[in-house]
């Protein structure tokens, strides 16, 4: 299996936000989020610079890949690039997950957890609805809310 391209799409909306597609040779894909919110023009040009050094590649060598990306220039990473990195990682490791048919979770040790927490995401605490979109988020059963 071989890795045939790799495609950066932006996501504006309540919270921007860059995600990659790696595609194979196979019809396998993976799909990974970038972590560096409000970077995104500067990640999704990282990944379309990365793009021609993993093309081609086998999309199981996971640590390999992550060794060309970040270490494939004189200086090294910061924020911006390890950002694009990882979300080309998630891409590659749901690939192998999807190409094994096995959970992720499995290929990185194993389940920790019974059960994770998650929190809904509101506006500002100085907009006049927030504490009607708190309610809201009680109401829908969010255990945690967080405000921007």
């Amino acid at each position: 299996m071989k890795i045939t391209e790799v495609k950066p799409f932006l996501l504006q909306g309540a919270r921007s936000a860059l995600v990659v597609k790696v595609e194979t040779d196979a019809g396998h894909y993976g799909v990974g989020e970038a972590g560096c919110s409000f970077r995104e023009y500067a990640m999704e040009g990282a990944v379309r610079h990365f793009r021609d050094l993993i093309v081609g590649m086998d999309p199981f060598r996971v640590e390999h890949i992550w060794q060309i990306l970040y270490r494939s220039a004189y200086f090294e990473g910061g924020r911006i690039l390890t950002a694009a990195i990882s979300a080309i990682d998630i891409a590659l490791y749901d690939i192998m997950g999807k190409a094994l048919g096995v959970p992720v979770y499995q290929l990185l040790g194993g389940a920790c957890r019974e059960r994770v927490f998650g929190y809904a995401t509101l506006g500002s605490p100085t907009d006049p609805n927030c504490l009607e979109q708190c309610r809201e988020a009680i109401a829908q059963g969010w255990p945690s809310i967080r405000l921007r």
